[in-house]
């Protein structure tokens, strides 16, 4: 089988990822494989230490965050999840989020940081609700549906993002 992060990291294909084995199998590579272990080896092995050095970072990298594991499982189902139309054909979704951005909007305008705390939390609990559908979607192997929960996904952290930044400007004041 073709070695894919689950397999580097010594990982079951299965999401979500156990962020304890993920971290200790991450260390135990790192301190084999690190470049300083092989300061006097020869320069072509010094070359493969590092390209694996950095194939188990990028592994760690990915497999860490939830939705880059997603995309990256996704991946390996041959589902191109980076395609250049990321269309969500969800007509009231499209329309829920552009009514979420107003009132977001309509919160920093008001400066409003108490519902702004609401609002968060309640952006926070709908991802988790995407995220276990999502899941869900992957442990059934319905891959083109897993495809448009993670498209709505991608969504809502970034809606998180920028409420995260207002959270910040708020503290700057």
């Amino acid at each position: 089988m073709e070695k894919n992060y689950f397999n580097l990291l010594q990982l079951p294909v299965v999401l979500p990822i156990d962020g304890s084995l993920l971290s200790l199998h991450y260390q135990q590579l790192q301190r084999q494989f690190h470049p300083d272990n092989y300061a006097t080896a020869p320069d072509n092995e010094k070359a493969a230490i590092l390209q694996q050095s950095a194939s188990i970072n990028a592994a760690y990298q990915t497999l860490k965050d939830p939705i880059k594991a997603a995309e990256y499982r996704l991946s390996l189902e041959g589902i191109n999840i980076n395609e250049e139309q990321q269309t969500i054909h969800d007509s009231p979704f499209l329309m829920e989020q552009f009514m979420l951005r107003e009132q977001l909007d309509d919160l920093e305008h008001e400066q409003n940081w108490d519902e702004l705390t609401l609002f968060y939390d309640e952006m926070i609990e709908r991802k988790n609700q995407i995220y276990a559908q999502l899941l869900e979607y992957i442990n059934q192997s319905h891959w083109l549906m897993a495809k448009q929960q993670l498209y709505k996904l991608r969504y809502y952290a970034k809606l998180i993002e920028q409420i995260e930044l207002l959270q910040e400007k708020q503290f700057n004041l």
